[in-house]
Protein backbone atom coordinates (compact mmCIF):
# COMPACT_ATOMS: atom_id res chain seq x y z
CA UNK A 1 0.00 0.00 0.00
CA UNK A 2 2.85 2.62 0.58
CA UNK A 3 4.26 1.73 -2.34
CA UNK A 4 1.07 2.18 -4.18
CA UNK A 5 0.76 6.19 -2.62
CA UNK A 6 4.24 7.09 -3.13
CA UNK A 7 4.04 5.87 -6.67
CA UNK A 8 0.95 7.69 -7.22
CA UNK A 9 1.85 10.71 -5.64
CA UNK A 10 5.03 10.72 -7.55
CA UNK A 11 3.35 10.46 -10.91
CA UNK A 12 0.75 13.52 -9.48
CA UNK A 13 3.36 15.57 -8.89
CA UNK A 14 5.05 14.87 -11.88
CA UNK A 15 1.66 15.81 -13.79
CA UNK A 16 1.82 19.28 -12.30
CA UNK A 17 3.58 22.18 -13.72
CA UNK A 18 5.62 24.87 -11.96
CA UNK A 19 3.98 27.67 -10.12
CA UNK A 20 5.13 31.66 -10.53
CA UNK A 21 4.12 32.01 -6.98
CA UNK A 22 4.92 29.60 -3.70
CA UNK A 23 1.19 29.71 -2.62
CA UNK A 24 0.26 27.96 -6.10
CA UNK A 25 3.30 25.43 -5.37
CA UNK A 26 1.63 24.73 -1.48
CA UNK A 27 -2.10 24.04 -3.13
CA UNK A 28 -1.08 22.16 -6.13
CA UNK A 29 1.30 19.55 -3.72
CA UNK A 30 -1.83 19.97 -1.42
CA UNK A 31 -4.29 18.33 -3.53
CA UNK A 32 -1.93 15.92 -5.31
CA UNK A 33 -1.43 14.57 -1.29
CA UNK A 34 -5.18 14.31 -0.55
CA UNK A 35 -6.06 12.97 -4.24
CA UNK A 36 -3.47 10.07 -4.11
CA UNK A 37 -4.46 9.51 -0.42
CA UNK A 38 -8.21 9.52 -1.49
CA UNK A 39 -7.43 7.03 -4.29
CA UNK A 40 -4.72 4.56 -2.21
CA UNK A 41 -6.06 4.88 1.30
CA UNK A 42 -9.98 5.59 0.73
CA UNK A 43 -11.92 7.05 3.62
CA UNK A 44 -14.21 4.98 5.77
CA UNK A 45 -17.61 5.96 6.99
CA UNK A 46 -17.57 6.93 10.45
CA UNK A 47 -19.86 5.13 13.03
CA UNK A 48 -22.09 6.47 15.36
CA UNK A 49 -20.38 5.57 19.17
CA UNK A 50 -23.32 7.16 20.74
CA UNK A 51 -26.11 4.75 19.57
CA UNK A 52 -28.48 5.76 22.47
CA UNK A 53 -27.84 9.51 21.88
CA UNK A 54 -31.45 10.81 20.07
CA UNK A 55 -33.44 13.49 19.26
CA UNK A 56 -34.53 14.08 22.46
CA UNK A 57 -31.59 13.72 24.32
CA UNK A 58 -30.34 16.80 21.91
CA UNK A 59 -33.61 18.68 22.85
CA UNK A 60 -33.08 18.33 27.10
CA UNK A 61 -29.37 19.19 26.44
CA UNK A 62 -30.25 22.64 24.68
CA UNK A 63 -32.70 23.39 27.11
CA UNK A 64 -30.14 22.24 29.55
CA UNK A 65 -27.02 24.87 28.43
CA UNK A 66 -30.04 27.39 27.90
CA UNK A 67 -30.53 27.47 31.23
CA UNK A 68 -27.12 27.34 32.16
CA UNK A 69 -26.35 30.50 29.88
CA UNK A 70 -29.35 32.38 31.79
CA UNK A 71 -27.61 31.51 35.41
CA UNK A 72 -24.31 32.43 34.45
CA UNK A 73 -25.60 36.16 33.33
CA UNK A 74 -28.74 36.51 35.85
CA UNK A 75 -27.10 34.79 39.21
CA UNK A 76 -30.41 34.40 41.38
CA UNK A 77 -31.93 31.81 43.24
CA UNK A 78 -34.43 31.13 40.67
CA UNK A 79 -32.06 30.66 37.57
CA UNK A 80 -30.03 28.62 39.85
CA UNK A 81 -32.70 26.30 40.76
CA UNK A 82 -34.14 26.40 37.48
CA UNK A 83 -30.19 25.50 36.38
CA UNK A 84 -30.01 22.57 38.78
CA UNK A 85 -33.87 21.12 37.57
CA UNK A 86 -32.75 21.08 33.84
CA UNK A 87 -29.01 19.43 34.49
CA UNK A 88 -30.72 16.54 36.90
CA UNK A 89 -33.25 15.64 34.81
CA UNK A 90 -30.83 15.67 31.23
CA UNK A 91 -28.89 13.73 33.47
CA UNK A 92 -31.72 11.07 34.23
CA UNK A 93 -32.71 11.42 30.67
CA UNK A 94 -29.31 10.45 28.92
CA UNK A 95 -28.52 7.77 31.52
CA UNK A 96 -31.90 5.60 31.01
CA UNK A 97 -31.43 6.14 27.56
CA UNK A 98 -27.60 4.50 27.43
CA UNK A 99 -28.66 2.00 30.31
CA UNK A 100 -31.61 0.27 28.36
CA UNK A 101 -29.78 0.75 25.17
CA UNK A 102 -27.07 -1.09 27.02
CA UNK A 103 -28.98 -3.60 28.16
CA UNK A 104 -30.76 -4.17 24.54
CA UNK A 105 -27.00 -5.12 23.71
CA UNK A 106 -26.29 -7.17 26.50
CA UNK A 107 -29.75 -9.17 25.32
CA UNK A 108 -29.26 -9.34 21.98
CA UNK A 109 -25.35 -10.80 22.60
CA UNK A 110 -26.64 -13.26 24.83
CA UNK A 111 -29.20 -14.92 22.27
CA UNK A 112 -26.45 -14.75 19.81
CA UNK A 113 -24.11 -16.58 22.01
CA UNK A 114 -26.93 -19.03 23.04
CA UNK A 115 -27.99 -19.53 19.33
CA UNK A 116 -24.44 -20.28 18.76
CA UNK A 117 -23.43 -22.26 21.47
CA UNK A 118 -26.93 -24.58 20.48
CA UNK A 119 -25.58 -25.13 17.56
CA UNK A 120 -21.66 -26.01 18.66
CA UNK A 121 -23.00 -28.17 21.12
CA UNK A 122 -24.78 -30.60 19.20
Amino acid sequence: MQKKYKTCLHNRLIGKGVQQFIEGEWTQIKEAIIESANEVIQTQATSNTNEWWDESCKLIMSQKNEARKKYLQVKTRVTREIDEAKRMEANRICREKKRSWINNKIRQIEEASNKNDARNFF
